[in-house]
């Protein structure tokens, strides 16, 4: 995918999300964020979407304080989250994807990490947000192979940094049925290793795009069924997201 189409699925996406705090109710609970209801996710959101803009500007971490971290008094929640949208997505436009810059997972420090980046968070917040009122939620079966990509190259990895991570020992072999995309997952002295082919794997997660992406971000997609050993397969799914 291109930084363009990063940046469209962002606007589409966002656009989404603040459609559904529009609709609400503000208190519906979020499933996959114990303990939040849809205002928080909002709020959350558009937090990050001003701390990653002011971080594609800056190259540098920001302070706590260079940036709005909650919707100025009188400004609807809604309003907020289209405005961090398109700040972020203006940013981004004008990103060399070689240029240095800062962010916290244990992959090169280039600016080229940021489109992809919040196209997939604000892809599933947007899910999370129509789930929490009962509205269908699609996902484009692209977007999310390369969420799935992103998952094992640069999530993973930071779960691993921030807290470690016990592997499972079995390999698994994820594989999308209706888009191109397929991983074989393994590990070798404790480390993961990834590798983009179709090969056979202790157990084997086959299913849309979408439902796999958002299996291994710990929220309820369509199912899929392991193919292979049960609890193999578990023992990666619980890995979850950051």
């Amino acid at each position: 995918m291109t930084q363009l189409d990063y940046i469209a699925h962002l606007r589409s996406d966002g656009e989404a999300l603040a459609a559904a705090v529009d609709t609400g109710p503000l208190n519906a609970p979020v499933a996959a964020c114990p303990g939040w209801d849809l205002a928080d996710l909002a709020r959350h959101t558009g937090e990050i979407h001003r701390w990653a803009t002011e971080t594609v500007l800056t190259g540098a971490r920001p302070e706590r304080a260079s940036f709005q971290r909650h919707p100025p008094e009188g400004m609807e929640l809604s309003a907020w989250i289209r405005e961090g949208v398109a700040l972020l997505a203006t940013a981004l436009s004008d990103i060399d994807p070689e240029a240095p810059t800062w962010h916290v997972f244990p992959v090169p420090m280039v600016a080229g990490i940021w489109p992809r980046r919040q196209a997939q968070e604000t892809l599933v917040h947007r899910w999370d947000a129509q789930n929490a009122i009962g509205v269908t939620a699609e996902i484009d079966p692209v977007l999310a192979s390369d969420g799935i990509d992103e998952y094992f190259h640069v999530i993973l990895p930071r779960l691993e940094q921030r807290q470690g991570v016990d592997y499972p020992s079995g390999t698994l072999h994820v594989h999308c049925t209706d888009v191109a995309g397929e991983w074989l997952m393994s590990t070798e002295d404790g480390r993961l290793v990834i590798e983009r082919a179709h090969a056979k794997g202790d157990v084997a997660l086959r299913g849309p795009a979408a439902d796999l992406l958002l299996l291994l971000w710990g929220r309820s997609g369509g199912p899929v069924d392991p193919i292979g050993d049960p609890q193999l397969a578990a023992q990666w799914i619980a890995l979850g997201g950051i």
